[in-house]
């Protein structure tokens, strides 16, 4: 039982491949770009581009489950080269954007149901994650808290969900190894162990950081001039903004699937503060 791990560079799919290791399975990590590809010993990697079919044939060669991240361009190739091969089950990352109010209109959301789509009509079992707010974005404020001690954003009361990258992974890797006629079919909301509000992060980093951490509210046109970039095109900051505003009211909801999946609760942001205290520390600190 060989896993295929694909995107496995990003956070989530590297904590995937340690957690298949660790339940001691077969692990095959791909990327796009090998050169770049940081593996522990014993992993094979090889390079998978959805887009070139031509990369993902000796890659499934003896595969039976695939940790799948969202990209619609090639992924119907994809799931109908993976059943050929013999692969049994997949679990894709999808996104709790698909069960947000509108999300029929939110790109973000549509992005990953056309993936959810491809998946469900592949013919090979699978699971779908959807994890809400990851606790990782918060370092978009990593530069600004070590210059100026400060964070910058919009609807700092806005609480959501946050949920620590290895949490995500620890339910794909479980669902993978033991997750037959479990949560086949199933789509799992996922989410960290309380809804906690931007400001209330930002005293969490100046606690664990041992320093004041200011915040400064940005207006939503503000946060348009600040945001909007090549990782962060308009029309998506517009989902993220009109998600933000109403989790102010209404925060995002908290799951028991982590704990219900894995027997371990998840972590909160303090933890994934000091697994990731470094990345917000000026020099000297």
């Amino acid at each position: 039982m060989t896993f295929l791990v694909t995107g496995a560079r990003g956070k989530i799919g590297r904590h995937v491949v340690d957690g298949l290791l660790a339940a001691g399975k077969p692990v095959r990590a791909s990327s796009r770009d090998t050169s770049t590809l940081d593996v522990p010993a014993g992993v094979e990697a090889v390079r998978i581009d959805l887009e070139e079919p031509d990369t993902v044939g000796e890659a499934l060669d003896g595969v039976d489950g695939i940790f799948l991240y969202t990209r619609p361009r090639g992924l119907d190739g994809f799931l109908k080269a993976a059943g050929q091969a013999g692969a049994r089950r997949v679990v894709l990352l999808s996104s709790a954007a698909v069960l947000e109010p509108e999300a029929d209109t939110n790109p973000i959301a549509a992005l990953h149901q056309a993936a959810e789509r491809a998946v469900r009509n592949s013919g090979l079992a699978h699971t779908v994650l959807h994890p809400g707010y990851f606790a990782s974005n918060a370092l978009g404020w990593a530069g600004d808290i070590r210059a100026e001690s400060a964070v910058h954003t919009p609807y700092p009361d806005a609480r959501i969900g946050a949920i620590h990258e290895a949490d995500i992974a620890a339910v794909a890797a479980h669902v993978l190894v033991h997750g037959r006629h479990h949560h086949d079919g199933e789509a799992l909301a996922l989410s960290g162990p309380e809804p906690i509000s931007f400001r209330e992060q930002a005293a969490v980093l100046a606690d664990v950081l041992g320093r004041p951490i200011a915040v400064r509210e940005l207006t939503p046109d503000a946060a348009r001039e600040r945001m909007v970039g090549p990782g962060m095109p308009a029309h998506i900051l517009e989902a993220v903004l009109r998600a933000w505003s109403w989790a102010v009211d209404k925060p995002a909801p908290v799951t028991g699937a982590v704990e219900a999946v894995t027997g371990t609760a998840p972590r909160t942001f303090r933890q994934w503060v000091l697994d990731h205290r470094a990345e917000f520390e000026a020099p000297g600190d």
